[in-house]
């Protein structure tokens, strides 16, 4: 191994070292040093869970544990794309809501953003609030208004899916999951991301106990074709996990998954007895996902609303 090599592969211990220290509850502790940038990198940032409802008298942010989608908003200005991971306007994503509070935070970057539903957005039939507000701003909706997609930025691929089975299926067979699999067979892209609301593997207070058929199906897809991240929300907390398959079970060329429920809306608390490959948890900051997506590498951080970085690792390379 090369001095330089040597170096990164020294100062990703570290870092996972002392993210690993970081507490689920109680003040934050000291911050991590932010990790090398592959070259090349794209910015993307990601964060679900996000705007109250225009009726809540702290919905601009006058509560410092809930409604802080501003704050976050706030820390998107160097993103080359945002994610939204669903459940974007509380309560039941009306589109007068979307137009009063999303709008005037994360629709700030509405032009860069290429968002999923969530459950909330659901509550309105057909989720008509989530398209509505989407399509207006020109933003990738699914066709149809399914809600899943793909797109490239630089050498990624990425694929945008919505668990909301109920409304749109997800399971093997149905239009979504042979979308799925026809997307990952025809790109060429050296590195996949793929997120949606619900995640697979949750350490959350709230829905720990739950297992998302869809996510499931669609984890096993894209472990086969041998992607790189999976980015969801619906716990309202941080979670990073080491590459595991579809069963849970630790693997070098698995899929690093993490679940980013921190947009503003409030907190979950975290398990006592956490999921095997759970690597870090925060409950206590809100915050956006940064990752780096390099040349067939990348690196992460997760940015609290005080600016602080709390959880860094990398770069890695693809699979």
């Amino acid at each position: 191994m090369t001095l330089i090599g040597k170096t990164v592969a020294a100062f990703l211990l570290a870092v996972l070292v002392m993210s690993s220290c970081r507490t689920s509850s109680g003040p934050p502790t000291a911050t991590v040093e932010p990790p090398p940038v592959p070259e090349g990198a794209k910015v993307v940032a990601a964060a679900g869970d996000i705007a109250c409802e225009p009726s809540d008298s702290d919905f601009d942010g006058g509560d410092p544990n809930q409604c802080q989608s501003r704050a976050t908003a706030d820390l998107l200005a160097d993103a080359d794309a945002v994610l939204p991971l669903g459940d974007l306007q509380y309560s039941d994503g009306k589109l007068e809501a979307f137009d009063q509070s999303y709008d005037a935070t994360w629709g700030t970057f509405a032009a860069e953003s290429y968002p999923v539903p969530g459950n909330h957005d659901y509550h309105v039939a057909g989720a008509a609030g989530y398209y509505d507000y989407w399509a207006s701003k020109d933003r990738p909706i699914g066709s149809g208004r399914s809600g899943y997609y793909s797109w490239d930025l630089g050498s990624w691929h990425l694929i945008a899916l919505n668990s909301n089975c109920d409304d749109v299926p997800c399971l093997d067979g149905s239009p979504q999951n042979d979308f799925l699999e026809q997307d990952l067979a025809s790109t060429t892209q050296p590195c996949v991301l793929a997120y949606w609301h619900h995640p697979l593997f949750n350490s959350g207070e709230t829905h720990g106990d739950s297992t998302p058929p869809g996510a499931k199906a669609f984890m096993e897809d894209l472990f086969a074709a041998g992607a790189d991240i999976i980015v969801s929300g619906h716990e309202h907390n941080y979670q990073r996990y080491g590459k595991q398959d579809p069963n849970g079970q630790a693997d070098p060329k698995g899929i690093r998954e993490f679940v980013v429920g921190t947009g503003g809306k409030s907190h979950y608390g975290l398990l006592d007895e956490k999921d095997p490959n759970y690597e870090f948890g925060d409950a206590v900051d809100f915050g956006v996902l940064k990752l780096h997506l390099g040349d067939n590498s990348y690196s992460w951080e997760f940015v609290s609303v005080a600016g602080s970085v709390i959880d860094a690792g990398g770069p890695l390379r693809c699979n």
